[in-house]
């Protein structure tokens, strides 16, 4: 079979300190990993390459074009950039980028050759957040992208027989920053070379507007992601005040997202069912404190206004006769259970339904309470003797 070869532009990318990062937090490391493979994706398709492969915390990616190859590098450092001025310190991360345009022998869906071998060389030269570009690269980009760049000069690379001339691309990316193409130096051409170059520092700010907006929606989602499973691992375990906590630690810059509001939707169906628990537990120790005859705690349940606006000891007279008949037909608290809890707006207020259940089985509904919260607790509102059946009303006979 005749061997197929090609030109090709190969970006090598690897992320900084990855050995580390994994050493400290490995599902931090492989959640900066995914997010670094998902911003160099999405520069690839928007220029015209692919990913070749992954190897380890490095890329292989290769373009149709030097121009293509350098564009790409380009907004992928922009991207990053503006990630890790808004992300959390542990979730920041850089990459380092070398680039070449070479000879390269197609083996399926995988390139080899010197071309590669010399890209991923180059790599490693570059600075965290930095591009570092072949003589070959420079030669083919220098008038067709506005560029600034330092030549670094002949140098020797490792298990390649030749020395290579390196060019350092000036990005602001390095040490954090917002990166963006650097505008040409003025030389000679007159009025059309300032308007094709004007309109290619345009071009290149609307693309990489779209690529910023796309990558913004991909980490917003990985970030959504990652909370919703904590949560979830949360609420399995039963602790749902940590996983609200977790969900409310959803980064603010992402509050406009279709993600944001799906956070929101968790929030509050979360937090309804913390306080229908919260309900529900208040009236099972009520209940036990009317049963056990235990006033202090009976009343301590109680709102404050019922208690100002009636007869203390008339309410506890009305609770234990009660109790006491209940107490004759063999009824215990165990004999009531929670049939619904509607909450207000707000969760401020609460109206508890409740079924007594009877010997034989059957269910017989009680009047609903009322319930409001006063400086995070819960009390019984108005008239606290709800055990009463509901009345029904008679058909009527004429």
């Amino acid at each position: 079979m005749t061997e197929q070869r090609r030109l090709a532009a190969i970006m090598f990318a690897d992320v900084c300190g990855y050995s580390h990062i994994m050493g400290a937090d490995e599902s931090q490391a492989l959640s900066i990993l995914e997010m670094a493979g998902d911003c160099i994706d999405q520069a690839a398709t928007m220029y015209d390459g692919r990913i070749i492969k992954k190897m380890g915390d490095g890329f292989l990616v290769e373009f149709t074009s030097a121009v293509n190859a350098v564009q790409g590098a380009l907004s992928v450092q922009k991207a990053v950039a503006e990630h890790n001025a808004a992300a959390a310190l542990n979730e920041q991360f850089q990459l380092r980028i070398g680039l070449h345009v070479g000879d390269v022998v197609v083996d399926d869906d995988d390139i080899l050759g010197d071309g590669v071998n010399v890209a991923s060389r180059i790599e490693p030269l570059a600075e965290p957040g930095g591009i570092c570009i072949s003589r070959d690269v420079f030669d083919l980009v220098q008038n067709k992208i506005p560029l600034e760049v330092v030549n670094l000069g002949p140098k020797a690379l490792k298990n390649i027989s030749r020395k290579i001339d390196l060019y350092k691309v000036q990005v602001d990316a390095v040490a954090g920053g917002v990166g963006r193409p650097v505008a040409p130096t003025c030389r000679r051409g007159g009025l059309r070379a300032g308007v094709i170059s004007f309109c290619i520092v345009i071009l290149l700010a609307l693309v990489a507007l779209g690529v910023k907006q796309h990558l913004f929606k991909v980490f917003a989602g990985k970030a959504f992601r990652d909370v919703e499973i904590r949560a979830k691992a949360k609420l399995d375990e039963n602790l749902p005040s940590e996983a609200l906590a977790i969900l409310e630690s959803y980064p603010a810059k992402f509050g406009e997202t279709e993600w944001q509001m799906r956070i929101d939707e968790m929030l509050s169906v979360i937090k309804d069912e913390v306080v229908r628990k919260d309900v529900s537990s208040r009236q099972e120790a009520f209940l036990k404190a009317i049963a056990s005859n235990n006033r202090a705690v009976a009343l301590a349940l109680v709102h404050p206004d019922t208690l100002r606006r009636g007869d203390v000891n008339m309410l506890w007279n009305r609770l234990t006769l009660m109790a006491g008949l209940l107490k004759l037909t063999g009824t215990t608290s165990d004999s009531f259970r929670v049939r619904s809890i509607t909450l207000s707006e707000e969760r401020k207020k609460a109206t508890l339904y409740m079924d007594f259940l009877k010997k034989n089985g059957e269910k017989e509904k009680t009047q609903p309470s009322e319930w409001r919260l006063v400086d995070g607790k819960w009390y019984v509102y108005g008239d606290p003797a709800m055990l009463k059946p509901v009345r029904r009303r008679r058909p009527d006979r004429r």
